[in-house]
């Protein structure tokens, strides 16, 4: 077993390590930091099946919406497997390389959402140090005809902007109309613009035809090409606080000079919604992520070929 190999080869070269008479962790110290990491496992996954539970009571019972029960039960099954093998003597080699495989593959998923939250929420907090021309909205989809909650978050964050800068940016409304809604996007975010801000309409630019994140960005940046006839302008935009990190990659790959700003979203909600972004930006760098895969998949077959 793993973990009784590491204390093993503690004992015989570090014996001051590990228990005795003289020694300097307890052996209450070593069973500890062995049961830290289930423990650890197991207070997460409570804490998003109970999101999870949350999610669907308000938001309706949708497959998106157990993204994160999908991650804790990942969780919990590795939680079982890592007491399966460490805890209980289990000599066959075969079922510490397996172990070994799944947590470098369930370790290294982890590192990158981790690596991506710190990263979002740093990207989240820095500063805008220009006044930009423009400030795009970004469309999230409709209830019919009317503007919900969430895309009512984006648009009263974009407002805000607007006036900070003197009302002098010009607002774009972006996104088209889905097979389920009766207008589009742009139209609905602009009479609500008009309606409930009383934004003057012409400060308001519609891009009406993009159907996601990556053409709100392509085609709102014609929309301000067009509009400034050749001049330089800079831009931001406004998005729910989850979805800054990835609407800037898109950003960038428009060739779109600007930065984001979130929107505030109710805490609920949050962490269901980056998980499903998260999965949006593996799908984003797959390739890369499927080459590491193989890599340690080469890895561990050539221990499971050296040792089974």
């Amino acid at each position: 077993m793993i973990g009784v190999y590491v204390i093993r080869l503690l004992m015989i070269h570090y014996p001051l390590l590990l228990p005795n008479d003289q020694g300097i962790i307890s052996e209450m110290g070593i069973f500890i930091i062995l049961a830290s990491f289930p423990s650890i496992m197991f207070i997460l996954s409570i804490a998003m099946f109970f999101n999870s539970k949350v999610l669907l009571e308000k938001e309706g019972r949708k497959v998106r919406n157990l993204m994160l029960a999908i991650l804790g039960l990942s969780f919990v099954m590795m939680m079982i497997w890592y007491v399966f093998v460490i805890f209980i003597e289990i000599e066959n080699v075969l079922w510490h390389i397996l172990f070994f495989y799944a947590f470098l593959i369930f370790g290294y998923t982890m590192f990158l959402y981790t690596s991506v939250l710190a990263y979002a929420i740093l990207y989240h907090y820095t500063p805008i140090r220009y006044e930009p021309n423009y400030i795009i909205a970004l469309g999230s989809g409709l209830i019919g005809d009317r503007v919900p909650p969430l895309l009512a978050s984006r648009l009263d964050e974009a407002v805000k902007q607007y006036k900070k800068y003197g009302e002098r940016p010009f607002i774009i409304v972006s996104g088209g109309q889905g097979n389920d809604e009766r207008i589009s996007e742009a139209f609905a975010m602009k009479q609500y613009l008009i309606n409930i801000h009383q934004i003057p309409p012409d400060k308001i630019l519609k891009e009406d035809q993009s159907s996601n994140t990556e053409q709100n960005m392509s085609f709102s940046k014609k929309v301000m090409d067009h509009h400034a006839q050749g001049e330089k302008y800079r831009s931001i935009f406004v998005t729910n606080n989850f979805h800054v990190f990835r609407a800037s990659i898109y950003a960038k790959k428009a060739k779109l000079d600007a930065e984001g700003i979130g929107s505030k979203t109710a805490f609920y909600y949050v962490p269901n919604a980056f998980t499903r972004e998260f999965i949006g930006l593996l799908e984003m760098y797959k390739w890369a992520h499927i080459t590491v895969f193989l890599i340690i998949t080469l890895f561990v077959g050539l221990l499971l070929r050296a040792y089974v």
